[in-house]
C-alpha cells in the first residue's frame, strides 16, 4: 500500500535528510489537561520503583556501616553508662 502522503512524483531515494522546524501546535486546553492528567498517574509506578530501589541502597549502607560500627565497639554497654 502506497503511503498518502507522498505525492506519486516523489522519489524517497533521492530526497536529503533536512531540519524541520515546528512553528505552531494547535491542542485544545481540555485535551491538554487531560495529557498531563495521563502523565502524571503514568508515573506513580516508576516514582514507587524509584522508592523501592533508593530503599534498598539506603538499607545496604545502613546494614555495612551500622555494622561496622557494631564490631567496632559502638554498641559497648560500658559506653552506654550501662
Amino acid at each position: 500500500m502506497s503511503n498518502p502522503y507522498q505525492s506519486p512524483t516523489t522519489d524517497v531515494s533521492t530526497q536529503t535528510s533536512g531540519k524541520v522546524t515546528i512553528t505552531d501546535i494547535d491542542i485544545p486546553f481540555g485535551r491538554l489537561i487531560v495529557i498531563m492528567l495521563k502523565s502524571m498517574l503514568a508515573s506513580i509506578p516508576a516514582i514507587l520503583v524509584l522508592y523501592a530501589i533508593l530503599g534498598a541502597i539506603v538499607l545496604v549502607i545502613a546494614l555495612v556501616f551500622g555494622g561496622l560500627g557494631a564490631l567496632m565497639g559502638g554498641l559497648n554497654p560500658e559506653a552506654l553508662g550501662q
